[in-house]
């Protein structure tokens, strides 16, 4: 299970960084998500949410009642505290159990997968924090969770090799149809019902995913494909991905089309312009 991998990484993780406590505090996760909640739960939550891990092997949960037993089913947290009134009270309980030297938690000036947590909430948190004098123990999580998604357990791999394989099947089937007349748009197409038929998801936006341009004169890797016309003599480019549980490929190709004069693509010209 993705999960339980994952905060036994984070376990480790922390004894590595001789960091005592990493605190994962988020709300409307539908509308203001966490990158890093895939690595805790499997479903959003609505109230005021409390994921702390600590470096002696412990892992708890702070949540609404109604959530609670989602969490507590998950089999991952020694502890699932739900609460109705409010979050505060159970938090701060368990905060001044651990009592922890620093409480990192998810900001980050220079990396977005590291920056899950809103100003509104930081401010929440040290308002809470401080009620007890744990305000100024926060610091950033950025090391922890940089290297808790740079760290691929088995379960990761196997996603990433699942959607490289269906990338590469989808390469395969579609140097097949790819010829002269063919218009870019054509070409997206056939792939993205490639994609439908394997039952995947897009690896990002489904108006660039794939991109494809073709000729010299294209509009480029990150816009959507047009109507230009693949012709004799030109090269085609794709860039393309597709999401496996949550893990994706990006993977590009050039495709030349051959000249009726030719029986494979010209040589590097070495002349200089």
């Amino acid at each position: 299970m993705l999960i339980k991998e994952k905060i036994e990484q984070a376990k480790k993780i922390l004894q590595e960084f001789d960091i005592d406590c990493w605190l994962t505090f988020a709300r409307e996760t539908q509308i203001n998500g966490d990158p890093v909640l895939a690595f805790l739960v499997e479903s959003n939550l609505t109230w005021h949410s409390s994921f702390i891990i600590t470096r002696n092997g412990e892992a708890h949960a702070v949540v609404g009642e109604y959530d609670r037993l989602t969490i507590e089913e998950l089999g991952v947290y020694d502890s699932v505290t739900g609460f109705v009134k409010g979050f505060k009270e159970p938090l701060l309980n368990l905060l001044w159990k651990i009592n922890p030297k620093q409480i990192a938690v998810n900001y980050s000036i220079g990396s977005d997968i590291c920056d899950g947590l809103t100003y509104g909430m930081y401010l929440t948190l040290q308002n809470v924090l401080s009620e007890i004098g744990f305000e100024k123990k926060l610091i950033s999580s950025e090391n922890i969770v940089s290297v808790l998604r740079q760290r691929k357990t088995n379960t990761e791999l196997n996603n990433i090799k699942e959607a490289i394989r269906n990338t590469e099947e989808i390469f395969s089937e579609v140097a097949k149809f790819i010829k002269n007349g063919k218009t870019e748009k054509q070409i997206s197409t056939f792939m993205k019902r490639e994609i439908e038929k394997r039952k995947l998801d897009f690896a990002w936006e489904s108006n660039t995913c794939p991109a494809v341009f073709a000729g010299p004169e294209n509009a480029g890797a990150h816009y959507s494909p047009t109507d230009r016309i693949v012709e004799k003599g030109h090269l085609l480019n794709m860039d393309f991905g597709v999401r496996v549980n949550g893990y994706c490929s990006d993977m590009q190709r050039t495709f030349y089309i051959l000249k009726d004069s030719e029986s494979s693509p010209p040589r590097k010209s070495t002349k200089r312009i």
